[in-house]
This record gives structure tokens, sequence and C-alpha cells, in this order.
């Protein structure tokens, strides 16, 4: 519903970056990234990237297992690679790193994110057609959740990328291919003991992430991307939104067979007394029959833990008045959908809790208004330091804490700020 006002701890990044040799274009650099993340509530909402997060589950999320990547009030090494760039401009890159994540930036959402610990070839001239790039990158969990040893992952993930193909004048295509690969044990292999039963034994399978993407750039003073993603088996959540985020940094963690698809039209309009960033999103997942363990009556498919057969949906506008150079006023409107057959995230409106049924759809929407003072009028302009407030209402607003079933809207009052440099 974008992330205006619904930022919930204090969080930093710092990258440096050092040339450390450079001879007749032979160049070698070494790249690192520390982070920091306070636990806000025993439970650090920023704080993972969705890279190793190890054993124990929501626990090690949240700080209690201290095996997140991030969070409990300590650092953490986010990036650690180095790379060797020849005279052609081809680059040969190994270690842990960001690699090629596309966000978009009022969500705090990243539709397309395959990090952590690999080796590639960047940067490969395709004439005058763009740029391809090739990597490799591993994904390791030894256990899930506190479950045993053969529910680990072991994933590799083979990533191809075209990037830059021109079409017209401040027009290009990005294409993305990701494969991955389960390395599973023998007892992971044994048809008979696939599923993640009792803690014995869970079996991942492989999976496929396509996304083609269209950006125009130079539109209205700013830009506009339309974006496709296709997930087929272990990268299917890429047809929910909900847990879509971070699309092609993990894989699923059990047998997981399906289709998902992903729509995305995101940009920036630039004007002199005004802008706006905008995003919409329309996501569809069709889940297997396969996967209806422990699924329940009324299910299309789909698991316990995971999302069944249905469509998400998303639209946010962010507009800005600009009173001068330095203030100006920001309105963020949200709202989103998901429709699906038995689960809609409201487990909690369970009939063991009281309701007739769970529902099929659940709704939320978000008002937000800000009066923020930045160094320059432009939408990208940093340090933004805010007051703000924000009215949420819908059945997926968290009225868990409370327990009052009719507590579904809140209103929230504060301040924020968003700085790089």
């Amino acid at each position: 519903m974008g992330r205006l006002a619904d930022e919930c701890d204090t969080y930093a990044e710092i990258g440096l970056s050092q040339e450390v040799f450079n001879k007749a274009n032979n160049k070698f650099t070494v790249n690192t990234l520390v982070a920091y993340g306070t636990t806000e509530s025993n439970w650090d909402l920023q704080g993972d990237s969705w890279q190793s997060v190890g054993a124990g589950g929501d626990a090690a999320r949240a700080g209690d297992g201290g095996l997140s990547a991030w969070n409990g009030q300590r650092l953490s090494l986010r990036e650690a690679w180095a790379d060797y760039q020849m005279p052609s401009g081809i680059k040969i890159w190994a270690g842990k790193r960001y690699y090629k994540r596309k966000d978009i930036h009022i969500l705090d959402w990243y539709y397309l994110n395959n990090s952590g610990n690999g080796f590639g070839v960047e940067d490969i001239p395709v004439g005058n057609l763009g740029k391809a790039s090739l990597a490799i990158i591993k994904q390791q969990v030894d256990e899930q959740a506190g479950q045993g040893a053969n529910t680990a992952i072991n994933s590799w993930k083979l990533d191809a990328r075209w990037e830059g193909i021109p079409l017209w004048t401040d027009g290009s295509l990005d294409i993305a291919l990701i494969y991955a690969w389960q390395n599973l044990s023998d007892p992971q292999k044994d048809p008979e003991e696939k599923l993640c039963e009792n803690g014995t034994v869970c079996r991942q399978n492989n999976g496929f992430l396509g996304t083609i993407e269209y950006t125009q750039g130079n539109l209205f003073g700013g830009f506009n991307r339309v974006v496709f993603q296709y997930g087929h088996d272990s990268f299917d959540k890429v047809g929910v939104l909900s847990t879509g985020n971070h699309a092609g940094d993990t894989v699923v963690p059990y047998p997981e067979k399906g289709n998902g698809y992903r729509l995305i039209d995101y940009g920036v309009i630039e004007q002199p007394s005004w802008n706006l960033g905008y995003s919409f999103m329309m996501a569809h997942r069709s889940s297997f029959g396969e996967n209806t363990q422990n699924a329940g009556e009324g299910k299309k498919g789909g698991d316990g833990w995971g999302h069944p057969s249905g469509n998400d949906y998303s639209i946010v506008l962010r507009p800005s008045y600009k009173w001068s150079d330095f203030t100006s006023t920001v309105l963020e409107l949200g709202y989103t959908n998901q429709v699906n057959w038995g689960w809609t995230g409201l487990w909690w409106q369970a009939p063991n809790r009281g309701y007739s049924d769970v529902k099929r759809h659940a709704k939320a929407t978000k008002v937000t208004i800000a009066q923020q003072w930045t160094p320059g009028s432009h939408f990208w302009a940093r340090p933004s330091i805010r007051v703000f407030a924000s009215w949420l209402s819908g059945d997926l607003i968290n009225h868990r804490a409370t327990g009052i079933a009719e507590d579904n809207h809140q209103i929230t009052l504060g301040a924020q700020v968003e700085a790089w440099w």
C-alpha cells in the first residue's frame, strides 16, 4: 500500500568501494556494504532483505535466534565482493553482493532480487544491442525452522541477463532469466518422503523465473516502466504480491508446483510545481492440485504454509505539490485486494476463532498526508524530513494485538527522515 508513514524501524547501509589497481585499463575493485538495523517490538520489519534467513523461521527474522541477516542491534556484512574489469569493459566478479536488484521505491518492494554469494561475468557487449551478463548464485539454508537437516535448501541459481536493448528514443528492454536447481540429499529424493511432515523430510522442486522489462525514459520529466514476470514451480510465488517480494532471492522451501504471473507498471512524473510517483501491480498464481497437503477443505491447490490459487492487486499513487525548492506537501493513496480460494492471509478470522468462514477477499486502504522538507524540489531529493498523518482501514489491517474483531482501522501520527548521500 506504499511505504510513506509505514516505516517501522531505524536502519542504515554504508557502502564502501575502492579501486585497488588500474594499469592499461585493467582495473580491480573491492566492494563492501555493512548494514545496521534496530529491532522494534521484537520484530525487525525491514531487516531481512531475504538473504540467508537461517534456521528458526520467524524467530530468526525477529532476532530471537540472532540468525537473521541484520537486526538485533548488530552490524551485518551485506556485501563483500571484488571485480576485475578488462580493457573491453567486461567484468569478472566473485563474492557476496546485491546482484542487479530491481525495486519500486515507493513500495520498498523488490520485484527482482537474486542476491547472495556467487560468481559471474557481466557487461558483455552484444554488438549495438546492449550487454549480457551470466552468473551463478548459491542459496543455502541448513534446515527449515528447526525441522531437521533433511529440510535443508541447497539451491544453485543460474542467472542470465540481457540489458539495455535499444528500441527507440529513450526506450529500452531488459530480459532476466533465472533457473533454480535443487541439490537434494538422498532422503529428499525419496518420492515417498517428500513432504515437510512432522519435521522430517522436505523436497524442493526446481524452478524458473523470467522477467521482461520495458523502460521509457524522459517521459513527462521522469520515466515509466512496464514489467511482466512468470515463475514456475519453486518460483511460482511471483504470482502473490504478499509473498512475492524479492523474487528470485529465495526458492519455496517445500515441494511446490504451480505457475505465477505478475504485471507491473510504475514510474515517476516530474513537473515544475508538482510530481507523482505511481505503481500498479496485478498478480495471479495457479497452484497445482498436488499441493493440497494440510490444505483443508475449500482450497483449490495450495498448502498449509503458502498461498493457494488466486489473484492479488495493488495501486499506489504519491502526488506532491511543491511550495518551494525546500518544502512540499505529499499525499499517498494505497489500495490492495487479495482474492483466492480458502486463504487470504486472514488466518486469524477462522471458524475456530469465532468467525463463520475465512474471507475470500482481503482488502486494505491507506491515505497518508505529509509535509516534507528536502534540499531541492525533485522527487528524489534527499534527505527528506517528514511529519505525517496516516489512516489505514480494511481486512488486512492487523487488529490481532487488540483482540477486537471490528478493530480494522487505525490512525497514525509521526515523523521520519529518509536519507542517502
